[in-house]
């Protein structure tokens, strides 16, 4: 059944309550609407209620006890339920196609940017155009995540499919994040400079014309992540996911203006022009604001059309104001870490900033792909569990999460020290060294951060912020310590000191999370699946990493590497001859998830070709 053909849901309701009134006999009761829902969108839903209270203190009372609390009585904590598998491997592919368009996308934005903005400049851009988007994470970021989702998802069992209620926050949220816009643009001097205390003169002055072009973000960073809350919550998943590679597009638009203008690279913040300013930071704000306002398409063909309603007596945050205050106390600790690293000890350096943002792109692809797309589709599923009381459902896609992540997480570590010096020195010539030492530093920690991101979003399944945010402290606590006698360090080394100081930080944050979550939500989580499997894949990108360093030294004595197309090939042969070895090494030591990766991709082949012999 198609999206145009498939009843809406007022009327699966109507049509309910006429059959209840006509059938003699028959209950006046009906059917919960939000079983009607799931069963008009399936398993795949964005229906996610909150916890019952009733069924999370039973839980913890058999936890208490030191008790199994999935075989306590079936009157306290209900029977586990099968859950689909299909259609969550769909969700994430969708989202995983338009991430990797989106992030190659920016890949080439950042490639045109350090063509034309480095140095001094470049560090003054990084600041600016990230400020809006922190203090969207002051406001609300942890909020939205933690509690405003579950909030509109369980007002889709309303009557009017959570109309009212969806219309109250967005109006809510708007008018919130409308006025802090107009307060910081006005006070953007004074938020630049907090960002970048060293900044005087031409450099401030930069800053300044930066900072009030690119706050306009902070209100569409809010709209574009409230609409596409609504989209995941009527099981619409890919346009959040795509509709980010329209904001690539109008900066690179921006950026290849400039550079036919003929715009030489520009270091020096005395050297830029209203007009060059305008188009470089204007097209950023555009970008923003399109992959926000496209959201609107795609929510309306889901039936849901916003009407403003300022009537806010009965949005609900009263009653979850504890779990707000910490998912906000969370967002503050972690910003304030990022204060420390950007303000205090990169920004002084020349492109220390800019380097470490080009870094974190590479460093954001494989979570990107596969673990953000994977936690997204299955958060749904571990919430309806974690409500009903399944703690063996949520225990199973928490380890399935943290396997099937490793996948592209571990070879993405160990491929980094191979493929990081030839990628960074194709992409970005000028910043090479810097670039490269700064990804190898921060994807030392990407599989203990993908861990703490899987933890996070199995415990805000339970509703609970308060432990996220003991991570995050001890996070930003380890974090600032090591990092900052990075200072001492020579220059040239202190981006890598800083990123790997965050790197060790993820390891210990994960370590606790995990055993936080295990023994206050999921007694029975274990770990040994998911570490003999990190293991096997560990071995395998080692022997991978090991032959595809012979096959990138013997290329570059074919090639050269003092040219950005010699470089890129060096690149493809590294990368090439790596992942054929991996995918070898792992399927000899029985991974069984690349297995079915591989099986999977054969099988799509497969069709293919059948497709094309006819």
């Amino acid at each position: 059944m198609t999206d145009e053909s498939r009843p809406s849901l007022g009327q699966l309701y109507a049509e309910s309550d006429l059959r209840s009134r006509a059938a003699a006999g028959a209950p006046e009761g009906q059917g919960s609407l939000g079983s009607m829902y799931a069963a008009w969108i399936g398993e795949d839903s964005g229906y996610l209620p909150l916890p019952d209270p009733d069924v999370i203190a039973a839980r913890k009372d058999a936890i208490a006890r030191g008790e199994d609390p999935d075989v306590a009585p079936p009157a306290a904590i209900p029977a586990e339920a099968p859950a689909a598998e299909g259609g969550i491997g769909r969700a994430s592919a969708v989202m995983a196609a338009g991430t990797l368009v989106s992030r190659a996308l920016g890949f080439v934005r950042t490639i045109l940017m350090a063509a034309l903005i480095i140095g001094v400049a470049g560090n003054v851009w990084e600041t600016s155009n990230k400020i809006p988007n922190q203090i969207y994470l002051l406001l609300a970021g942890g909020v939205i995540n933690a509690v405003l989702v579950p909030q509109i998802t369980r007002a889709l069992k309303d009557p009017d499919g959570g109309k009212a209620y969806t219309d109250r926050i967005l109006t809510l949220a708007m008018s919130i994040l409308l006025g802090a816009t107009v307060i910081f643009m006005a006070a953007a001097p004074v938020v630049f400079k907090v960002g970048y205390v060293h900044a005087t003169g031409d450099t401030w002055r930069l800053g300044i014309l930066f900072t009030l072009l690119c706050m306009p973000q902070l209100f569409f960073y809010g709209l574009y992540t409230m609409l596409g809350e609504i989209l995941n919550a009527r099981s619409r998943f890919g346009a959040l996911m795509w509709s980010p590679a329209l904001a690539n597009v109008f900066a690179i638009a921006g950026v290849v203006w400039l550079l036919v203008a003929d715009h030489h690279r520009v270091g020096d913040p005395a050297d830029w022009t209203t007009s060059m300013v305008v188009i470089f930071a204007g097209s950023a704000t555009l970008g923003i604001i399109a992959q926000a306002v496209v959201l609107i398409i795609p929510l309306r063909r889901s039936g849901y059309t916003w009407s403003p309603n300022f009537s806010f007596r009965g949005v609900g945050l009263r009653s979850t104001s504890t779990i707000a205050g910490w998912a906000f106390g969370a967002v503050i600790v972690q910003q304030l870490g990022v204060f420390l690293v950007t303000g205090n000890l990169l920004n002084p350096i020349g492109s220390a900033n800019q380097a470490q943002g080009y870094a974190f792109l590479f460093f954001m692809l494989p979570h990107s792909l596969v673990t953000l797309s994977l936690i997204t589709a299955l958060f749904t599923r571990m919430s309806r569990a974690a409500h009903e009381g399944r703690t063996r459902a949520v225990a199973h896609d928490t380890e399935f999460s943290l396997r099937l992540s490793s996948v592209a997480t571990m070879p993405a570590t160990f491929g980094a020290l191979v493929a990081a010096g030839p990628l960074c020195a194709a992409f970005y010539p000028s910043l090479a060294t810097a670039v490269e030492r700064q990804t190898i530093a921060l994807l030392i920690g990407l599989v203990p951060f993908t861990v703490c991101v899987v933890v996070q979003r199995a415990l805000f399944a339970y509703q609970d912020a308060k432990t996220p945010f003991k991570m995050q402290v001890w996070c930003t606590i380890i974090t600032s310590v090591l990092a900052v006698p990075c200072i001492l360090l020579p220059d040239d080394w202190r981006g890598f000191g800083v990123c790997l100081a965050g790197s060790i930080a993820y390891f210990v944050e994960a370590t606790l999370g995990y055993r936080w979550l295990r023994d206050q939500q999921l007694p029975g989580l274990r770990m040994v699946g998911v570490a003999q499997t990190w293991a096997r894949l560990a071995v395998a990108s080692v022997f991978a990493m090991a032959v595809a360093f012979a096959a990138r030294y013997g290329t570059e004595l074919l090639t050269g590497h003092d040219s950005r197309l010699a470089n890129f090939v060096v690149f493809v042969v590294a990368v090439v001859v790596f992942l054929v070895l991996y995918v070898l090494f792992s399927r000899r030591l029985h991974v069984k998830e690349v297995e079915e990766l591989v099986d999977a991709i054969q099988g799509k082949l497969g069709g293919v070709r059948r497709l094309l012999g006819r």
